[in-house]
C-alpha cells in the first residue's frame, strides 16, 4: 500500500500506526533504534524534521517500511483548493 508523506505529522502518524500494527511499544521501538523513548514521542507527534538520515534509515528499517521519493512540481499551486477551479478568464490552470 502507498502512502503519500508530505508534512512531519503525516511520517509521525505512518510511524505510530506501522509500530502499533506491529505489537511494539515507543520503548521497543526506541531501543531497537537505540534511541531515548522520548525521542520516538517526538517523532510520532511530527517533529520528524529534527531526525537525522541515519535515525530515519534505521526506523525504516525496523517498521518494514519502504520510501519511494518523487520530487514536487514546485510550479503547481501550493493549495489544493484552487487545483481545478477556473482563473479569472475562464480558463483552467
Amino acid at each position: 500500500m502507498k502512502m503519500f508523506v508530505n508534512t512531519p505529522r503525516d511520517w509521525g502518524n505512518i510511524v505510530r500506526d506501522r509500530r502499533i500494527d506491529l505489537g511494539m511499544t515507543q520503548s521497543d521501538l526506541a531501543e531497537r533504534i537505540g534511541k531515548a523513548r522520548q525521542w520516538v514521542v517526538r517523532f510520532e507527534s511530527g517533529h520528524a524534521g529534527s531526525s537525522n538520515l541515519d535515525s530515519l534509515v534505521k526506523l525504516l528499517d525496523v517498521l518494514e517500511l519502504e520510501v519511494d521519493l518523487a520530487v514536487a512540481d514546485d510550479s503547481a499551486d501550493p493549495d489544493p483548493l484552487f487545483t481545478d477551479a477556473p482563473s479569472a478568464g475562464g480558463v483552467e490552470r
